[in-house]
């Protein structure tokens, strides 16, 4: 079963990397993408049920399990994992310009050019004025991305400065990330080809290997930090985490779960090695941030809570403090109940996604990455149903006007609510109980 569901997976992924230039073929790349999505959910129900979960347990033959039957599983899920990603990785990125200001930044690391100081359009940047600087978006901010991201940026840019190159990297730190959560799911004696529930999800692939984005580092990172945290290695934890939050903030979410559990030496070993992975650029002053404080202050897309709050009349300075001030009680309530890491972390992600005025596809792949651990129906159906935001996309590379529609928005978040109220009314069920309890016993299911 698994086989063939891949199979048919692969070939719908395949298809959309085989389609070219996507701006140009939205309506049959959607439609891939739901079929492919479709096929991933089929497969996660499947993987995900109590009679087909090879825990680590002695096979019996008079039940028909084979002894090499866990594994065989396994390689199936990291073989068509593999064959997806492929596919992709000799694209054009078409969905996203991101990757482009990725090698902008890393190429001005590799020179030994600060990125903070200047927007890529500042005359002060004239001699790397090229054609790379067509290719970027919003050229006229300092760049967001964190002191960890520019360090890795710098590093790829010196070797090949090429959004393939960008993406080619991504392979060494997926596969660590892979081994951190076959860890995970080891310890709590879960199937390990449940792995698919990250890896065959349709919009990690696109995301990262498509499109370039460097949200799957940061997951890497994230999930090697909760791994080390379970073995007790609270140095080895706070570098791993210090350099996930220094590629993307948001992990600093998880810091009043780690602070109640008072981990104290994992917290001062994070903070350590994130003043070392910003001493190289210090000499850019308040200029650090102000790439950051602009997106703080005025992005905004495909945000529900935002788009309510708006509809009901209020100012846009006055909702993004409304929702900050939701995010943060939302995380210390969390962090309160939260029994475990991994679990405080999936759902302090899932309150980032809502609360966030900004919400593109790809920040959930840091919450698909911990679906293997916390399957959850309503997560699972709203990352495929948040690639309806690419709708609108030719039509603002055609006219240079963005305009999401209200529809998208409320077949994103109106799937992701009836998700969750379905997998809660069926999970009333006593069947449904118990098959939550076998598969995550080691905390309540987020």
């Amino acid at each position: 079963m698994l086989l063939f569901l891949g199979t048919l997976l692969a070939a719908a992924l395949v298809s959309i990397a085989a389609l070219g230039d996507l701006r140009l073929h939205m309506g049959t790349c959607l439609a891939l993408w739901a079929g492919a999505h479709a096929i991933y959910a089929s497969a996660a129900w499947w993987a995900t049920r109590p009679q087909r979960r090879f825990v680590l347990k002695e096979p019996s033959p008079a039940r028909g399990e084979h002894p090499g039957a866990g594994r065989a599983a396994l390689w199936i899920v990291i073989g068509v994992a593999i064959v997806m990603r492929l596919a992709f990785l000799w694209t054009e990125p078409t969905l996203s310009e991101d990757v482009f200001r990725y090698v902008w930044d890393g190429r001005l690391v590799a020179h030994g050019v600060n990125p903070y100081l200047h927007a890529p359009a500042d005359p002060a940047l004239a001699p790397y004025h090229d054609a790379l600087l067509r290719r970027l978006n919003h050229f006229d901010v300092p760049t967001i991305y964190p002191p960890a991201a520019q360090l890795l940026f710098g590093a790829i840019a010196s070797v090949n400065p090429s959004e393939r190159a960008f993406r080619i990297a991504m392979i060494p730190l997926e596969a660590a990330l892979w081994m951190a959560l076959l860890f995970l799911l080891r310890r709590r004696g879960l199937a390990a080809h449940a792995l698919l529930l990250f890896a065959w999800n349709p919009l990690v692939v696109i995301e990262s290997y498509g499109s370039g984005h460097l949200d799957l580092w940061m997951a890497a990172f994230l999930v090697i930090s909760l791994a080390l945290m379970e073995t007790k290695r609270s140095v080895a934890a706070g570098a791993a985490f210090a350099t996930a939050v220094m590629i993307k903030y948001t992990p600093l979410l998880l810091a009043p779960y780690l602070v109640r559990r008072r981990r104290w030496i994992l917290l001062g070993s994070a903070l350590a090695i994130a003043v070392l992975l910003t001493l190289p650029f210090l000499g850019a002053g308040p200029m650090l941030g102000a790439g950051l404080a602009t997106y703080l202050r005025h992005w905004e897309f495909n945000g529900g809570l935002y788009k309510i709050l708006r509809a009901l009349g209020t100012t846009d300075p006055a909702t993004r403090t409304a929702l900050a001030l939701a995010l943060a009680a939302a995380s210390l309530w969390i962090s309160l109940r939260a029994r475990t890491a991994p679990g405080a972390a999936i759902a302090l992600f899932t309150a980032y996604l809502f609360a966030s005025p900004t919400l593109f596809p790809w920040y959930l792949v840091p919450v698909a990455a911990l679906l293997p651990l916390y399957p959850n129906a309503a997560l699972i159906a709203f990352s495929g149903l948040v690639a309806l935001s690419y709708w609108p996309l030719p039509a603002y590379h055609a006219t240079g006007r963005w305009i999401l529609p209200d529809w998208i928005l409320c077949v994103e978040y109106g799937g992701l609510l009836l998700t969750a109220a379905a997998a809660w009314w069926i999970g009333r069920r006593p069947a449904a109980q118990a098959r939550r309890a076998a598969w995550a016993t080691e905390s309540s299911p987020t």
